[in-house]
């Protein structure tokens, strides 16, 4: 792919890459967890922000799927990842989302990238 250097085979690649990532993301949606505010909770915790900071990002390497932000969700790693110190067990809501959706995501990619194939490669 590199070797090409075509712009639009690129793009075509990147595309195929997003799409097989955005399969995942309704699931990974359900499967974060849903917090509630109460009396401890810090001043940046926002119930439902992690759930609107999950996103795709795509390259002609791969997908990303990330969630948080250092600014508006700060404790996603802690929730995702666990934090010893505070008592906050892991929930691995991303990576049980890839286990249930991996063959449909895994299809997608395919079915583009075959299409991609015949589109730029094949004429």
């Amino acid at each position: 792919m590199r070797t090409l250097k075509d712009k639009e085979l690129n793009k075509a690649v990147r595309e195929a890459n997003k799409a097989s990532g955005e399969v995942l993301l309704p699931q990974a949606v359900r499967e974060s967890p849903d917090g509630k505010r109460d009396a401890k909770s810090s001043k940046k915790y926002r119930p439902g922000r992690l759930d609107k900071s999950i996103k795709v990002t795509a390259s002609v390497k791969g997908a990303v799927i990330k969630a948080g932000s250092a600014s508006r969700v700060p404790y996603a790693a802690a929730i995702h990842f666990g934090y010893g110190k505070r008592n906050i067990r892991a929930n691995r809501f991303l990576f049980r989302a890839m286990a249930r959706k991996s063959a449909q995501v895994a299809a997608t990619y395919e079915r583009r990238i075959e299409a991609v194939v015949r589109n730029y490669l094949e004429s």
